[in-house]
């Protein structure tokens, strides 16, 4: 007896153990809900079924809504006042009732659904509540409780039928339960009034209940179905939800208690505690209770023989099995280490060494993230900017201080990899190293996880990762079969002792509809055409909708597309394609879709024909061709016409430019000329004026020589000989005069047949401005003081870009300025003794449009209005032969035009002179 009372016992405390870890297998199923704002309709929903080809559809207080895992589009109906039954026989037809109401959705040859009423419904009065199939006939529950069946296209009551008690969906009739739905491997879905989803086991007992709690849109479900493919869908009165499950996937949301991102996780007894950055959290069944007062940011928890340490920012906590929980140290700590005598820890500004003994500091390294030991038992660090310790020593084999590296343990062993190495793999923001020696990575920005192992990706375990490639990954931990990732979205737990329904078979894809502007091509039901009817080239905008059957809660499915066997486009998540102006032409469009564990399907194709507009059609061609005749034709007479007209005008043009062309050469052949007579007149006028000035001295010293022999001499002679020396001296000077003049004259002439038109760059015009401002100043200093004159300048200080020869500019500038204060000094002298007179130049700039304007004004002696218009003739000046030579101005002009400008004088005479310079600029 009491053997057998201990066997008993035992059996059912193993049958407890094996419920509470199957109780703690997973965390909540991923769920989506669907509000009336996104599908379009009454939030409240009556049933809801699966199609054979993943299509949702629901009985809905509007009508009958679907979704196609595109778009979500409803079947209204009017005159009836709500659909309140939705069903999917085993050929494929969907039955749907509502009040005095029973009828099923066929496809019309465009593709598109629409309901067919069955007649004779007055033979009852409510609403159709169940429907169901048996021996291939349809029977369905009326709110009159009476059943009824169709036949021959009629509604018949079937007084002997009763509502089904067994099977994958059965029509509760409890208070407080509305629906049981069969799932895999034994599990039921419970949808309840008011309790939420309950999933049950094989035997009907509770593993866990999703409510509004757990972010469950309503726990009023009236509905549900299962698609076969891991997803449940609920109707309820607040919208509509799609749960994963079975799944290997779950998660714990805060919804679930945890609070923060997850920093950590460590198993302790069997239990699982999660650091947040909220604190310190243990999961209880299904929810994370926060363990203590431990509400600080919790960076790392570790292992301590039977014991676990956290690292808060609070310090470093011991929490015991039975929850004691002590304080060890109260400092901010970062990471932890546990060796055989004790641990260490990083906190803020140091590293200590910490035993039942006490607490040492053994490094003043600050804020270290990392503590770890190789094989050896050399303790490696690094703390929150990336740098790295090997024994307390600075680590960093690449000598680069700019570089960032970081550290990982792979199979006992610590290694660094820094962002410059790709081998054996990129680096990776996040690492782990499993119980089983699998090596977990991620890229540099904590996303992508995949794992490792022997040298190169493991392929098997990085697939269970991969529906979690958008996540980022803080912390990991592998207990077994399990696998427990934590970041800013909770923590996902990836049980490899379940399966996952959505893996385990190959996405398929299908074209849902091809809509033009507002209307529907194909609607995407019933047997799609291989080619779809001639689309007018007046539609600009053709819309192609598509998607998986079976998709996943975990991450959006990827699609692409190709046009006409062309290249295939970049994976996105768009489940549709927009054309908005495609040409003319034969079109073929495919698509493919990748799911959410990488699988990649088979492609689905349609094609379209765009027809050419109708003045592209064979009659309008040839009436383009006789018009393109006609106008060929006159085009011919008109341009022989022209042709002969323009004859005409070139053979004007070629003599006109031949007598130009004969101009110009006998131009350059006098310029040759000119230059050769001025260099043989250089020479010879050199030696004259310097044996003038030669005999000049000569003359002086004859002139010693009698005024030495004046007594010997007859003073009537004397003093004719002394007359014609100095008549002799003053004919020398004349001819030394005329003789510099002459030389000016012609150095005047050599500069004038000078080429300027080189030497032309990109500069800035300010700095040149300024700097001849500085030469006026400087150049002109003594005379600036002695008649009082006032310089004003007004020159910009930006940039002001030209294309120019700087130094010709200067030369430019710097000669009309020099003019301007010739004219003003003649004006003082003008005015001595007379009525008061303040000479005054002024030099300033104005912008306009890509030009700028230099002005340069005096109130000097003027230039009379007769000769204003020859001041930039050569040779011509207004100043004495000695004074120039009357080829500054025109220099100027000529520099100036050379720059794409221009230069104009006004003037009044013994008023002012004004010249106007303007340069297009950059």
């Amino acid at each position: 007896m009491k053997r057998s009372f201990l066997a008993t016992l035992l059996m059912m405390s193993a049958l407890l153990l094996m419920l509470q870890q199957r109780l703690n297998a997973q965390g909540i199923p991923y769920i989506r809900n669907f509000p009336a704002t996104e599908y379009k309709a009454h939030n409240q929903n009556f049933d809801i079924i699966s199609g054979q080809d993943g299509t949702i559809y629901v009985a809905n207080f509007e009508g009958l809504l679907y979704y196609d895992n595109s778009l979500w589009r409803i079947i209204h109906t009017p005159g009836i006042t709500r659909l309140t039954s939705v069903f999917c026989d085993s050929k494929g037809t969907i039955w749907t009732g509502g009040y005095n109401y029973v009828g099923y959705v066929e496809s019309d040859k465009a593709g598109n659904l629409q309901l067919h009423d069955i007649k004779n419904v007055k033979i009852f009065q409510g609403e159709v509540q169940w429907i169901w199939e048996k021996a291939g006939h349809i029977y369905f529950k009326v709110s009159d409780d009476k059943i009824y069946t169709v036949k021959d296209g009629n509604v018949i009551s079937a007084f002997s039928e009763k509502v089904p008690t067994t099977g994958s969906s059965v029509y509760e009739t409890k208070s407080h339960i509305n629906q049981t739905q069969q799932l895999e491997n034994g599990l039921n879905a419970v949808a309840t009034n008011g309790d939420g989803l309950i999933i049950t086991d094989e035997n009907n007992q509770e593993l866990f209940r999703i409510t509004d709690v757990n972010g469950l849109c309503s726990n009023n479900i009236n509905h549900i179905t299962y698609n076969k493919h891991g997803l449940i869908w609920g109707a309820t009165d607040n919208g509509l939800f799609c749960i994963e499950f079975p799944s290997i996937y779950s998660h714990f949301t805060t919804n679930e208690g945890l609070h923060g991102e997850v920093l950590s996780i460590e198993q302790l007894d069997g239990h699982i505690y999660a650091g947040t950055l909220g604190g310190l959290y243990k999961l209880r069944g299904h929810r994370f209770e926060q363990v203590g007062n431990i509400s600080h940011a919790c960076w790392q928890l570790v292992r301590q023989g039977n014991t676990l340490l956290a690292a808060t920012a609070d310090g470093t906590y011991r929490i015991s099995p039975d929850g004691k929980i002590s304080q060890l140290t109260t400092a901010n700590t970062l990471s932890l280490l546990v060796v055989k005598n004790g641990f260490y820890s990083g906190e803020m500004d140091d590293v200590y060494f910490n035993t039942t003994a006490g607490r040492k500091k053994v490094s003043e390294v600050e804020r270290v993230v990392k503590i770890m030991t190789d094989s050896l038992g050399t303790i490696w660090m690094q703390n929150l900017y990336g740098k790295i310790w090997k024994g307390f020593v600075p680590y960093n084999p690449t000598k680069d201080e700019n570089n960032v590296a970081t550290i990982y343990k792979y199979r006992k062993e610590v290694k660094m990899m820094s962002t410059d190495d790709t081998k054996p793999f990129p680096y990776p923001a996040f690492s782990y190293c499993d119980p089983q020696g699998v090596l977990w990575l991620t890229d540099n920005k904590g996303k992508h996880l995949y794992a490792y192992s022997d040298g190169s990706r493991n392929a098997k375990m990085s697939s269970l990762a991969y529906p979690l490639m958008d996540y980022s990954i803080r912390t990991m931990l592998r207990t077994g079969n399990k696998i427990w990732m934590g970041g800013d979205r909770g923590i996902c737990v990836i049980d490899q002792t379940q399966q996952d329904p959505t893996k385990l078979i190959k996405p398929h894809v299908q074209i849902r509809s091809v809509e033009i502007l507002d209307s529907v091509v194909w609607g995407g039901f019933g047997t799609m055409p291989e080619m779809l009817p001639e689309l007018d080239n007046s539609f600009h905008r053709i819309t192609i909708n598509y998607s998986i059957n079976y998709p996943s809660l975990l991450m959006r499915t990827q699609y692409r597309y190709r046009l006409n066997g062309g290249n295939w486009t970049a994976w996105d998540n768009d489940r549709f394609e927009e054309f908005p102006n495609l040409p003319s032409g034969s079109y073929t469009f495919e698509v493919q879709a990748r799911d959410a564990h990488g699988q990649i399907s088979d492609s689905a194709s349609i094609s379209f024909i765009i027809k050419q507009p109708w003045y592209w059609r064979w009659y309008m061609i040839l009436l383009y061709l006789v018009l393109a005749a006609a106008v060929s034709y006159l085009f011919i007479i008109w341009r022989t016409q022209r042709l002969e007209k323009e004859k005409h005008r070139l053979e004007s043009l070629v003599k006109e430019r031949t007598d130009e062309v004969v101009k110009l050469e006998k131009v350059a052949a006098v310029g040759k000329l000119t230059q050769g007579l001025i260099d043989r007149i250089l020479n010879p006028l050199n030696y004259i004026n310097n044996f003038a000035k030669l005999s000049e001295g000569l003359v002086n010293d004859v002139r010693a020589n009698i005024e030495d022999e004046q007594e010997n001499m007859d003073p009537e002679n004397y003093e004719d000989t002394i007359d014609v020396l100095d008549m002799l001296k003053g004919n020398l000077q004349k001819v030394g005069e005329h003789g510099a003049s002459t030389s000016r004259t012609l150095k005047a002439m050599e500069e004038m047949l000078k080429d300027r038109t080189g030497g032309i760059i990109k500069m800035n015009l300010t700095p040149l401005l300024h700097q001849n401002e500085e030469m006026v100043k400087k150049y002109f200093e003594k005379q600036i003081a002695e008649y009082h004159i006032s310089t004003v300048f007004d020159l910009p200080n930006h940039d002001v870009f030209i294309n120019g020869n700087a130094e010709q500019l200067s030369k430019t500038f710097m000669n009309i300025l020099g003019n301007a204060l010739y004219a003003v000094i003649k004006q003082t002298k003008r005015h001595e003794g007379g009525e008061p007179y303040a000479p005054e130049i002024k030099f300033r700039a104005a912008m306009s449009d890509k030009h700028i304007q230099l002005h340069i004004r005096d109130n000097g002696i003027g230039i009379e209005h007769t000769i204003i218009d020859k001041i930039f003739d050569p040779f011509f000046t207004t100043k004495t032969t000695g004074e120039a030579t009357g080829v500054g101005l025109y220099l100027c002009r000529e520099i100036i035009q050379n720059h794409g400008g221009d230069i104009t004088a006004k003037s009044e005479k013994h008023v002012y002179t004004e010249f106007t310079i303007t340069l297009p600029t950059l």
